[in-house]
């Protein structure tokens, strides 16, 4: 039997593809929320994916949110320094904007406001929990429930594990309400080099299904 314990054992090299496609944003509108549960990184990749194919992201993050940012990324996360982080925005035609969590009047949830999609990443039990019962007490729940009220995409990144039945049932909820879910699994196939390139992996996921016919 082969040990993966020897020395010698080399992982082949391949050349890959791009783990993200550009797609053509036009300027359209794409609500991300950030819950707290660990995995940020996860979030801060899909919003380099959505600046890079020029959407305009309304940015919600959760206050163990920016905490978690902090402690597993290293970023303090504003307004005012979002372009040092993300400097694709100085080339490419978008904007981010934050909100806050629990501002229950902001108009990106309304119908006078037009909104591609909106994306949760990474999304916590608790927040999967709140979307699938449609309790909307605060703003990145009110928008995923107004997006499911009128059929645009809903795609949610959960990462827990292990998972209990209540996850699976509820997770089924939000896809029998027309959610997507693409759960924070990233594949191995390309060689990835670092927790950028698994975070790139569900991104581009996330992406695609953004951009697919079924997600509108």
């Amino acid at each position: 039997m082969d040990s993966l314990d020897n020395t010698n054992i080399t992982a082949p090299q391949t050349e890959t593809k791009s783990l993200v496609r550009t797609y053509k944003g036009d300027g359209k509108n794409v609500i991300l929320g950030i819950t707290g549960t660990s995995g940020a990184v996860y979030g801060l990749r899909i919003l380099r994916a959505l600046i890079m194919s020029n959407y305009n992201i309304n940015l919600i993050i959760t206050e163990y949110a920016h905490y978690n940012i902090s402690r597993e990324c290293g970023m303090d996360l504003n307004q005012g320094n979002v372009q040092s982080f993300f400097p694709e925005l100085i080339i490419n035609k978008c904007s981010v904007s934050f909100h806050s969590n629990l501002d229950l009047k902001s108009d990106i949830f309304s119908s006078s406001y037009n909104a591609h999609g909106v994306i949760v990443a990474p999304c916590s039990m608790d927040y999967v929990s709140q979307i699938a019962h449609s309790e909307a007490q605060n703003l990145i729940v009110k928008c995923a429930d107004h997006a499911l009220s009128f059929s645009k995409p809903l795609i949610i990144v959960p990462r827990e594990t292990p998972l209990n039945r209540i996850h699976l049932d509820n997770m089924i909820r939000i896809i029998d309400a027309g959610g997507k879910i693409v759960p924070a699994m990233p594949g191995f196939e390309n060689n990835p080099r670092d927790f950028n390139d698994l975070a790139d992996f569900i991104a581009g996921k996330v992406l695609d299904v953004l951009n697919s016919g079924a997600a509108g």
